[in-house]
């Protein structure tokens, strides 16, 4: 004859065990990073650094409003509308270009192509140094065939997209330099911010700091300027933003050495958790206004 078996001692062995294990991984929660809550629902409001190679495209996704800002080279915009399109996009609420610069607006033409957009923002081009180049001048052109109008997006300009508080914080000056004119913005949803800084270099980040007080440029991430290179991200301007984490545009093995090892130094130097685009592919940062949820392609 069979032997019983004591079920009810069994189970309650079991739920003993179960016990132990919860109040264990309760008791050790210091193990986990409470910065990061699992909750946090990606679709819902994030900031996405799309890799597009040797440039930048950064889509903005809050409470069913959309904004690319950058669209990459027109050789990579391709792989930045099938990046829109998996995420589900048909329209785009904004698109805004920090400058007229190939590897940040290239694509711009062929996002137009692809997606119906509602307004775009791009900061006008200082006068006696407007570009001549014949993307920039496609670019224009679809615009106007389209019946479009860019809105002039300058220092001191707000706006809302989805939970976010958007703020153009520079150019503070009209820079004859290109890199100079780059829109520089900050992104505010609760307790989490961004600085995007297109590829603003130290002149103008001197300029910014003298010009901006220290609560709008104190943020949780910082788009490093001008994809890494020595020519931006000062100590005096990193130290003003101060961020938990940052992240690199560049593409692999570029020819320009980006991102700068004076660069990375810092950043090392500073504690900053970053991440390159090279290396990581599309960096996802999802947030519920109080934490941030990180994740990257690779």
């Amino acid at each position: 004859m069979a032997k019983k078996v004591d079920w009810v001692k069994r189970i309650g062995i079991g739920v003993f065990l179960i016990v132990a294990v919860v109040s264990f991984l309760y008791g050790n929660f210091d193990l986990f990073e409470e910065e990061i809550p699992n909750e946090i629902d990606t679709a819902d409001t994030s900031v996405h650094f799309i890799d597009c190679g040797q440039g930048d495209s950064i889509l903005m996704i809050s409470e069913g409003e959309t904004a690319l800002i950058d669209t990459g080279t027109q050789e990579e915009s391709e792989k930045v509308v099938a990046y829109l399109k998996r995420k589900g996009l048909e329209k785009l609420d904004h698109l805004i270009l920090s400058h007229p610069h190939a590897d940040h607006m290239g694509g711009a033409k062929v996002i137009l192509e692809s997606f119906e957009v509602d307004q775009i923002h791009m900061g006008r081009p200082t006068e006696g140094a407007e570009p001549t180049t014949a993307f920039y001048i496609n670019f224009l052109k679809k615009v106007q065939a389209l019946g479009k109008k860019i809105d002039a997006a300058k220092a001191g300009d707000e706006m809302e997209i989805g939970a976010f508080s958007v703020k153009v914080l520079g150019p503070v000056e009209p820079y004859r330099e290109m890199n100079n004119q780059s829109l520089v913005l900050r992104l505010e949803y609760g307790e989490v911010s961004f600085i995007l800084t297109g590829d603003q270099e130290k002149d103008a980040e001197k300029d910014l700091l003298e010009r901006v007080g220290l609560s709008d440029l104190d943020a949780t991430v910082l788009k490093i300027g001008h994809h890494g290179s020595e020519s931006s991200t000062s100590a005096a301007f990193l130290k003003a933003v101060s961020p938990q984490y940052a992240i690199i545009s560049c593409g692999k093995d570029n020819s320009y050495g980006h991102p700068d090892e004076e660069i990375i130094e810092r950043l090392n130097q500073n504690h900053i958790k970053y991440w390159r685009t090279d290396q990581s592919g599309s960096v996802v940062m999802a947030t519920d206004g109080k934490g941030l949820r990180i994740e990257s392609e690779k």
